[in-house]
């Protein structure tokens, strides 16, 4: 079976048959099939395809990286895309050659300090051994062992590809000498001292033993542990192989590296096709991947390539993705600051120092929409929303949020850096594919969009605890409340729920209630307080729609349209308000919450979904923040790095 899946090349939704696309461009170009994946990319180009890449999103960005590399392999010009120039075969080497030396320079330099030589104690009956050393059962960190072995063996290759190439692992030409240092103002006496540091920073100190070891005997012992205990390793892992690879290819042992490549593969061929095309650059790594050693590695040959490429060409050519605008949309974007201060008479909203603050239209353009800001007293916050949210039912048409600055700063921001602050696009460029990054935009296509979509698309994108360590933490969990899991019918009752974790969260809960062990405070969490607080009216009567002004971090995981569609159906479902945004937390005032705990576990799940670290970052079970949400009239989502 092929690994070029055409799952999604109907998909309504582009980003997924894109994503897919991409994928499968890596895979055939790193299987020898460089020409396929070119011609796979060049559909994204075509203006009135059915694959048109549209001008933003984060996978230009993935395009712009992958097109030279492919067209570099394929042997053909490099066409434009995004900010990514045009170049013919001369420029296109020149780049290549270029991005060589600083991919080669990254590879060979160390990222740490070294407190012992890489490899001490080394042995070959060590590398065969490393097995053994995994911890036991039920051990929190039982790959410690094989963690230390990757952080010697990432060095020890590190140095062979520095004395590969010819270059000094040391700093060269840019260490100061010492007159420089003394004009620093460092004392005369430490000048000495300094500048051995500084001319040793680099240098990579390696064990014999680990010297005299084959780099293919490395590779096999991380393959060996790897298929052994099932771990998936780490970024130490692919630097590994990715570092190995490139020193095979280089010496001309062709069958050692197509070896550790095919390794790679297997344990996850997505980021070893991406990190086997980064090394495109390199005249070892180009000549091994033009020739098609790893065809048989990665599962793909020409017949296979060319089924793909012809079933990218099924896709038909979509209807219009973002709707034109309903008529009428908001209250008065562009009334005038008489008008807007008339509307605050007699409230307390009166006395502030309202700033307008234009808001971004497509490409940059000005919408012709203004949104009212002005700063308030951190105390006052809501209450001072509470007087704007009483203006939407008198008409206003503007939302108001309240919302706080990261600057620092503290001096006011003028009107025109406060709407660039607030309304910044270049995180929704860096979202899902699109052409129109306005707010504007994002209102339109999220009023068509169920939110379904976007939950099952999260469900897809998240990584769960295995069942064994899910257990565990269930079990810890009962423990802490004075239950024993054992005497409780424990395990089987997960039988009996087949795997069904939210079915089994039911039966824990009933479980704790009837142990007296329910507590709703326990879900709950404190809001936040901000050092400043800006209360800004947005030209929209919706609160969900707030997303589209002002980017919120739990829009990094799927579309920002999919996200306000499920805001919008909170909202109509529970009354719920979305009343401040701080970037990466929501706080929502709620009129309707849910009245029994299935219904709010339910939601429950939907905001775990939407915002992992709300229950993960302080430790809440589902179940604890489903309790939470029955009869309570805030909400508060966080999503963060």
């Amino acid at each position: 079976m092929t690994p070029l899946t055409t799952r999604h090349v109907h998909a309504p939704r582009l980003d997924s048959a894109l994503d897919e696309l991409l994928a499968n461009a890596r895979l055939a170009a790193v299987a020898g099939h460089a020409g396929e994946a070119l011609a796979a990319l060049h559909l994204l180009l075509q203006p009135q395809g059915a694959w048109r890449l549209p001008a933003h999103g984060a996978l230009v960005t993935q395009v712009q990286r992958l097109l030279p590399l492919v067209a570099l392999l394929a042997g053909q010009g490099c066409p434009a895309v995004g900010e990514q120039q045009a170049m013919d075969a001369a420029p296109l080497a020149e780049w290549a050659g270029e991005q060589a030396g600083q991919l080669l320079q990254s590879l060979a330099l160390p990222g740490r300090l070294q407190l012992a030589p890489a490899g001490e104690g080394w042995s070959p009956g060590f590398l065969t051994t490393l097995v053994e050393r995994q911890g036991a059962s039920g051990d929190p960190r039982p790959h410690v062992a094989f963690g230390a072995f990757c952080m010697d063996a990432e060095l020890v290759l590190k140095a062979r590809i520095a004395r590969q190439r010819g270059a000094s692992q040391a700093l060269g030409e840019e260490v100061p000498t010492a007159d420089d240092l003394i004009a620093l103002g460092l004392p005369e006496g430490e000048v000495a001292a300094m500048l051995a540091q500084l001319q040793s920073a680099g240098q990579i100190d390696v064990a014999p033993a680990a010297e005299a070891t084959d780099t293919l005997a490395i590779a096999r012992a991380v393959a060996a542990y790897l298929q052994a205990t099932g771990f998936a390793g780490g970024y130490l892992v692919h630097s590994i192989w990715q570092a190995a690879w490139l020193l095979l290819a280089h010496e001309g042992r062709d069958g050692d590296a197509t070896e550790v490549a095919a390794a790679w593969l297997a344990h996850d061929a997505p980021a070893a096709a991406s990190g086997l095309l980064d090394l495109a650059v390199v005249p070892a790594a180009t000549r091994l991947l033009r020739a098609g050693r790893l065809a048989q590695a990665v599962g793909v040959d020409e017949m296979a390539a060319a089924g793909w490429l012809a079933a990218l060409g099924t896709r038909s050519v979509p209807g219009p993705a973002e709707p034109p605008l309903p008529a009428e949309v908001a209250g008065t974007p562009t009334e005038s600051r008489e008008a807007w201060l008339a509307r605050l008479q007699g409230t307390p909203l009166a006395g502030l120092d309202w700033l307008a603050l234009p808001v971004p239209g497509h490409a940059g353009m000005d919408s012709g929409e203004i949104a009212w800001a002005a700063q308030v007293p951190v105390p006052e916050r809501q209450a001072l929303w509470q007087a704007a949210r009483a203006l939407v039912a008198q008409g206003s048409g503007r939302w108001p949020v309240v919302t706080t600055l990261w600057t620092g700063s503290a001096e006011a921001p003028d009107a025109e850096a406060l709407a660039e602050d607030l309304f910044m696009r270049f995180p929704y460029e860096q979202g899902a594919a699109r052409d129109d990054v306005s707010p504007r935009s994002f209102v339109s296509t999220a009023r068509a969009l169920d939110p379904e979509d976007l939950l099952a698309e999260l469900v897809e994108g998240a990584y769960p605890l295995d069942e064994e360590d899910q257990l565990d933490a269930w079990r810890s969990e009962l423990e802490a409340a004075g239950i024993s899991a054992d005497d409780a019918g424990f395990d089987a009752a997960w039988a009996e729920c087949a795997g069904d974790r939210l079915r089994f969260e039911r039966w824990l809960a009933a479980l704790e209630a009837s142990r007296g062990a329910s507590d709703p405070e326990r879900g709950r969490q404190e809001r936040f307080d901000p050092d400043n607080a800006w209360l800004v009216l947005l030209p929209t009567p919706h609160s969900e729609e707030a997303l589209a002004y002002l980017h919120w971090y739990g829009m990094e995981r799927g579309p920002a349209d999919g996200f306000i569609a499920l805001l919008r159906r909170w909202r109509e479902q529970h009354g719920a308000e979305l009343w401040a945004h701080y970037g990466t937390m929501l706080e929502f005032a709620v009129r309707q919450p849910p009245a029994d705990f299935d219904t709010a576990l339910v939601l429950a799940r939907e905001q775990d979904l939407a915002a992992p670290c709300t229950l993960s970052l302080p430790g809440i079970a589902l179940r604890h923040h489903a309790l939470g949400l029955v009869g309570h009239g805030t909400w508060f989502l966080h999503e963060r790095p």
